[in-house]
């Protein structure tokens, strides 16, 4: 499948020159007109289900993970009584990859773009659209948030101090420029960079606070060492809480960068159990607590709480096994697409 130049002016700084052979370029399998009405269908029905909040409609232009969040997110917006103004998608640049002779046409693709109204905004939405067949209807799958755009002045090297207690204030580090065939198509990366997905659930699985920052595997970073960090902050020594992550939803294609690194994209599913730790023990959500609205409302105390969290992680993994950066995740304030509680009597 081939790709496409970059479509808005800002965008122009996402890739790298095209690389140059003798090789006449492959038969396309996706063109960057069949790529834009697939993406442009799906904006504009994502938007109209979100309006009508009509799950059915939204099923048609979403699956897999993205489309349980989806369902997750409505379904907190009616457990609190509020309502959100519609994603509205602009400025798409498509990652299109090319058809490789004698193996299989590649059965997704993705898109960086903007958000209406937000177009200075220096963060981009990743989103990942696949199908099951040659035949099968177009969807998207996944969707993550990275920065894109480097500052256009100077800037601190460390994030600021947070506005108010309770509150993290983090960095999400720019995304490399995407490397590109000459026909404009992104370069995949090997298949082996995708199993870093896998190594980052392990790395967030632990009992509080016994999580381990440093890691072989990643770079420290504020996705990394310290969401770890931020995690064994929540120690209290009358709760016992652990977290459980793992990979779910589709094999998204890694796309080669323009430093010889991959970039890997990754959708988990994190499992929070909290227990009291002892029976005289309880756990007080407080108000305003997205489980406590799942859960009922009404302050309750509970006994014991699971959790289930839809979670996004955008990776730069680089050659010859060195540590990875995690460059964006939603960890910190994920979606919470399930909530069981037991009472403390």
């Amino acid at each position: 499948m081939a790709g496409c130049a970059p479509s808005g002016g800002a965008q122009q700084a996402l890739d790298r020159p095209a690389s140059t052979t003798g090789a006449p370029p492959a038969a396309l399998a996706l063109t960057e007109s069949q790529a834009r009405d697939i993406f442009e269908r799906f904006a504009r029905e994502s938007a109209s289900a979100q309006e009508r909040d009509d799950l059915a409609a939204l099923a048609a232009v979403e699956g897999g993970q993205l489309l349980k969040e989806s369902q997750a997110e409505e379904r907190l917006r009616k457990a609190r009584g509020s309502s959100e103004a519609p994603r509205r998608y602009t400025r798409p640049t498509y990652l299109i990859p090319q058809a490789v002779q004698g193996q299989a046409v590649p059965q997704a693709f993705a898109v960086l773009s903007k958000i209406e109204g937000q177009e200075t905004d220096r963060g981009s939405y990743l989103i990942h659209f696949a199908r099951s067949a040659d035949d099968g209807a177009w969807k998207a799958v996944a969707s993550a948030w990275v920065v894109t755009e480097v500052p256009s002045g100077a800037a601190s090297a460390a994030p600021s101090s947070s506005p108010k207690p309770g509150v993290i204030t983090v960095q999400p580090q720019v995304m490399p420029p995407l490397a590109r065939e000459a026909s404009g198509a992104v370069e995949l990366a090997p298949a082996v960079a995708g199993s870093v997905c896998g190594r980052y659930a392990q790395y967030l699985s632990f009992t509080v606070p016994d999580g381990k920052p440093d890691s072989p595997d990643f770079e420290r970073g504020d996705f990394s060492s310290k969401l770890v960090d931020y995690f064994n902050g929540w120690y209290d020594n009358r709760l016992q809480r652990s977290f459980s992550y793992r990979t779910v939803g589709d094999n998204l294609p890694a796309f080669r960068l323009g430093n010889g690194h991959s970039l890997v994209s990754c959708t988990l599913e994190g499992t929070h159990q909290v227990r009291g730790a002892t029976p005289a023990n309880w756990i007080n959500l407080g108000t305003g607590n997205d489980s406590e609205a799942l859960l009922g409302g009404g302050a309750r105390k509970w006994a014991s709480l699971d959790e289930v969290w839809a979670v996004t992680a955008v990776i730069e993994v680089p050659q010859a096994g060195r540590p990875a950066t995690v460059l964006a995740t939603n960890a910190y304030g994920a979606t919470r697409l399930s909530v069981n509680g037991v009472e403390w009597k």
